[in-house]
């Protein structure tokens, strides 16, 4: 099994050309996930849910939601007020077809204000987008949106989050004061490939936690 479709994606990859892949791919996206093994999904919504007394009482936004798996994991674990966005025309129907979310909103990430008021949301949490560039200045985004005290939960691929920080999301997120890392584990993002010969996929992501200051 290989994840054909975004294969080669990386730094030369721009927004427009990653919404046509998942334009492309909305049909058969959660298949081929599913199909692998893909607990990335789960162990987000768990790093919340650890975070919130009644996670009941709590608004909440899956940023770059995808198809709506991440939502499904959310509200198995207690959140009832789910909200979700992407820049994926065709895979937000699909999202919207789970029947999880209150909400759904189109955004590009760091490209767009986010269709929301501040101090908003509890959590916020994005699975699988940080592979290519995105601009920072999605975070100083998320934070506006994000009530104080509130919760980011985000996957980054390893090679975005080492010491070489290659497109600055690190560096972004530490040297900000609006920002306290709480978590940053490597854990289980998908299952593993039988064909990856440019070895740019990873079973494991990191998966950081930062609070809003």
């Amino acid at each position: 099994m290989s994840l054909e479709p975004i294969k080669g994606l990386g730094a030369s990859t721009t927004l427009s050309e990653l919404e046509q892949t998942y334009d492309e791919w909305s049909g058969k996206y959660e298949e081929d996930m599913q199909r692998i093994g893909y607990p990335g999904p789960a162990n987000a919504a768990r790093l919340l849910r650890n975070l919130c007394p009644d996670p009941s009482t709590v608004k909440v936004l899956d940023m770059a939601a995808g198809t709506g798996m991440v939502g499904l994991e959310l509200k198995r674990v207690g959140f009832n007020t789910i909200h979700a966005s992407d820049m994926s025309v065709e895979i937000i129907k699909r999202a919207e077809d789970k029947g999880v979310y209150k909400r759904i909103f189109r955004c590009v990430m760091g490209e767009e204000r986010l269709n929301a008021e501040d101090d908003f949301y509890f959590g916020i949490t994005i699975v699988g987008c940080f592979s290519i560039p995105v601009k920072v200045a999605i975070f100083e985004e998320l934070n506006r949106v994000l009530q104080p005290g509130g919760y980011l939960v985000a996957s980054f691929r390893p090679n975005t989050w080492g010491e070489d920080d290659i497109y600055g999301y690190k560096a972004a997120l530490n040297q900000s004061t609006k920002w306290r890392l709480v978590s940053d584990d490597l854990l289980d993002f998908h299952g593993s490939l039988n064909r990856d010969e440019n070895h740019e996929f990873y079973s494991k992501w990191n998966f950081v936690v930062y609070q809003k200051i």
